[in-house]
């Protein structure tokens, strides 16, 4: 074993080379039988990354390349000791299922990224973008492919139009991989050697495509205009009686390739209506859920503009952003590398109702490549918008980098570091900045990681980018360790463990937010199960200075947290996995959290997915509101709703059930705002919330589909032992709190789509969608009188209560159709 992973660790230091033949025509039918693959230079010998690292394949693997006029041309044999257990699963594209192959095509050579183009067994066709921070499957370019299954194993024909790739055309070597699964085996397989010291490295360790010197980049012209027609049945004015609205819209798409490495994007009027709803969650947090974009437009290239942030925490571009408030009118991008390495990007859009222009959007980028694997860049954004009551006006400028360091570049120093500007009703700018700086270990066994988060309180991002939190000063450092070099550990395949802690303070008074780490065992079994074991500790001192929306921190409540996941057989047609989480808190409070997931292939037509998850918390401290508590002749008193002192409604008043020294008390020591007190009110909190999440994929070929989705979602929240934050530490009973802010909602959404491709890049959406759901959120007195609380709904009455609600149905139809020259 140990000699196996020596040999391919050597392999990897000396890339394995292949020149590509050259071919006057050939048709892509799965054959082979032009007499061009006959004369090309093979690849083979392929080494296992999965199951034993560095060890031969177990099945054999050609793989053959052609230039042509104007396409690349990828011929595989996969040679298959029971071809009647070749997996031939259809699926949709870019969600390979089953036996696959995969070629990556790096057309800079410069080892920094990689176009991958994938079929499976049963010519599902996966494309990708690989980068060394991700792999973004929303690239999708026109190809060509073919499969057929012999009595011998399978084999798979690629067309690659040079008019896909962004090159030169003076590289005079491409950097090239194949990689294949074996889905009964779950073996995985690379023509140039993959190793876990080297995981990270995938684009560098890249083999060496010869014979492409003198390649014709081609201009990518692309015209996607599209019609849609739709129908929308929902609940009128009167309850219980239905209307229905009709429309209909026309848009295009255009791709326009101003050079090989220059592309322009445009889109006007675009439509979104085939694309899945955002999942439904319980937010009862200080932070804003960010959803994944999902729209074609804003996903394809926009790579370049990735300026990101340390632990999630941000972005300088967020797209969902765009459109999330009105309509999008037009938007329009600009893409492209130059010979000397420097990527440029830029973005701009308009969104309005009834195509009055009301905001706008711009995002700009540029990322020059450097030696060593490193790079620079820089990015900038701008927002206006003129409907706003403020008419709020933004802008901001970044700047990242990421330098490798030592002898054999195993260390990544990167950071990134920012300003921002925000104005409203033309007042001066708030001025904010934020530095993140990160020395991590990238490869290897043992890889140890530092950082540094440093966001200032006046940085605002979040009108065109994200950003998690401000204010904030952090210090993380941990490790990750994969136990005895990768190889099997006891009753063990593989042994891995990790862990970091982070200790955070607020930058604008050095106040200590508290420490948190985090500790993880991940094991992978010999029969391909595998499993997780988590703990967390968070809270550990200092004080929470987010939870009251605005005034005085509250001490942290300490607590732990213990979860464990596992899986079943990864290469079994049925999977399970299961997940448990468990929480304490040192005043008493806990949450409880099992999930469950199936992934079924039931046929090679037909897959299943289900997904369920409840949760249960019991005994929370939580935030209630800010609430303003007026001093009256005859006592203190709060308004209908909460507010300051000041703009509350004498009038409308509600006197609490204190005596003058029971006020006194519980107000003692606590300062006056404008006639009265404006503090926090706590509460030991309850929640319960269960989702249900259901996927279905029919496939008739690899170019028409059906897919089913739905989610049912209920969650429900109640207050009780009411407390008074006084100042940061004293918390003081509150038993004569008039306010109940119990809560609960359901929701459920459906959609059925039937997608076909009807020729590359024309597609035909065939949409229904349906979205019902109901909430009961309180904000009443109890002198106003108390019905039940919305917490006393069961779980099951809540989902039938559900369905007993008027749904909104949406129809539509979609057509588009691609010109390309």
């Amino acid at each position: 074993m140990l000699l196996a992973t020596g040999l391919a660790a050597l392999l990897t230091l000396v890339p394995p080379t292949l020149r590509a033949g050259t071919a006057d025509r050939v048709v892509v039918d799965g054959e082979l039988n032009e007499a061009a693959w006959t004369t090309a230079e093979v690849a083979t010998d392929f080494v296992q990354f999965e199951p034993t690292e560095g060890a031969p394949a177990t099945q054999t693997t050609e793989v053959r390349i052609l230039r042509g006029a104007d396409a690349l041309y990828v011929g595989a044999v996969m040679r298959d000791s029971d071809p009647e257990g070749i997996r031939t699963t259809l699926s949709r594209r870019d969600n390979p299922d089953g036996d696959f192959f995969l070629v990556a095509l790096d057309a800079y050579g410069d080892g920094r990224s990689a176009y991958e183009f994938a079929v499976t067994a049963a010519n599902v066709q996966f494309d990708a973008l690989a980068t060394r921070q991700n792999e973004d499957e929303s690239w999708d370019a026109i190809w060509g492919s073919a499969t057929r299954v012999t009595e011998e194993g399978w084999v798979a024909e690629i067309e690659i139009p040079y008019s896909q790739l962004r090159f030169t055309g003076t590289e005079p070597v491409w950097g090239v991989n194949f990689v294949r699964q074996i889905q009964r085996l779950n073996e995985k397989v690379f023509w140039s050697p993959l190793t876990r010291e080297r995981e990270s490295a995938f684009l560098e360790d890249l083999g060496r495509l010869e014979g492409v010197a003198g390649l014709q980049p081609k201009r990518v012209v692309q015209a996607l205009p599209y019609s849609l027609a739709r129908a929308r049945r929902f609940e009128a004015d009167t309850p219980g009686v239905p209307t229905a609205a009709y429309g209909s819209e026309a848009g295009l798409d255009l791709k326009l390739g101003l050079t090989s490495n220059v592309i322009l994007d445009v889109t006007v009027n675009p439509d979104f209506g085939q694309v899945e709803a955002d999942p439904a969650e319980l937010n009862l947090s200080t932070f804003e859920t960010f959803f994944s974009e999902r729209r074609p437009f804003f996903l394809e290239g926009t790579q370049i503009f990735d300026l990101d942030y340390a632990s999630g925490d941000g972005a300088l571009l967020y797209t969902r952003r765009i459109g999330g408030s009105s309509p999008i009118i037009g938007a329009a991008k600009l893409t492209g590398r130059t010979d000397g390495g420097l990527s440029f990007g830029v973005l701009g859009a308009t969104t309005g109702d009834d195509f009055d222009p009301s905001r706008l959007y711009a995002a700009a980028r540029l990322k020059q490549e450097l030696p060593n694997q490193s790079a620079v860049g820089l990015g900038a954004t701008a927002y206006s918008s003129w409907m706003e009551s403020a008419s709020p006006r933004s802008a901001s400028v970044g700047a990242d980098w990421a330098f490798r360091l030592g002898d054999t570049l195993d260390w990544l120093f990167e950071g990134t570091t920012s300003a921002t500007a925000r104005a409203t009703d033309g007042a001066d700018p708030d001025l904010g900045y934020a530095v993140y700086l990160g020395l991590d270990k990238v490869q290897g066994y043992f890889k140890p990681g530092f950082g540094l988060r440093v966001y200032s309180e006046a940085f605002r991002l979040n009108d065109v980018g994200r950003f998690r939190q401000t204010d904030l000063i952090s210090l993380r450092g941990g490790t990750q360790l994969l136990l005895n070099r990768g190889q099997p550990v006891g009753p063990f395949r593989r042994l891995s463990v990790f862990g970091f802690g982070t200790q955070e303070f607020r930058y604008t008074d050095g106040a200590n937010r508290g420490f948190q780490g985090t500790a993880r065992l991940g094991a992978d079994f010999f029969g391909f199960q595998s499993a997780g074991l988590q703990a967390n500790v968070f809270g550990l001192g200092g004080v929470d200075v987010r939870e009251t929306r605005g005034l005085d921190p509250v001490v942290n409540v300490p607590g732990a947290a213990l979860s464990v996941d596992v899986t079943t057989d990864q290469r079994r047609r049925f999977q399970l996995g299961l997940g448990l989480r468990g929480q304490v808190y040192e005043d008493g409070g806990r949450s409880f959290s099992p999930g469950a997931a199936i992934d079924w292939t039931v046929s090679d037509r037909l897959t299943l997915a289900l997904e369920g998850q409840i949760a249960a918390a019991t005994g929370e401290r939580a935030w209630v509101l800010n609430e303003g508590f007026v001093e009256t002749a005859d006592g203190l008193a709060v308004g209908p709703t909460s507010g300051l002192p000041s703009d509350l409604d004498p009038e409308t008043l509600v006197l609490l059930p204190l005596s003058s020294t029971e006020a006194g008390t519980l107000f003692d020591g606590v300062a006056r705002v404008n006639g009265g007190f404006y503090r926090p009110v706590f509460a030991s909190r309850d929640t319960r919330s269960a989702s249900l999440t259901t996927r279905a994929n029919l496939l008739f070929s690899a170019d028409l589909s059906v897919q089913l989705y739905g989610q049912l979602f209920s969650a429900r929240g109640q207050y009780e032992d009411f407390r008074l934050l006084a100042s940061t530490d004293d918390l003081r009973p509150f038993d004569a709190y008039p306010r109940r802010r119990d809560f609960s909602f359901s929701d459920f959404n459906t959609n059925a789509v039937l997608r076909w491709e009807y020729r590359p890049g024309s597609s035909l959406y065939v949409v229904w969608s349906q979205a019902r759901g109901t909430s009961a959120f309180e904000d009443l007195l109890f002198a106003d009188g108390m019905s039940a609380s919305p917490f006393d709904t069961s779980t099951s009455q809540q989902f039938a209560d559900t369905f007993g609600v008027f749904p909104e149905n949406v129809f539509l139809v979609k057509l588009s159709y691609l010109v390309m020259r």
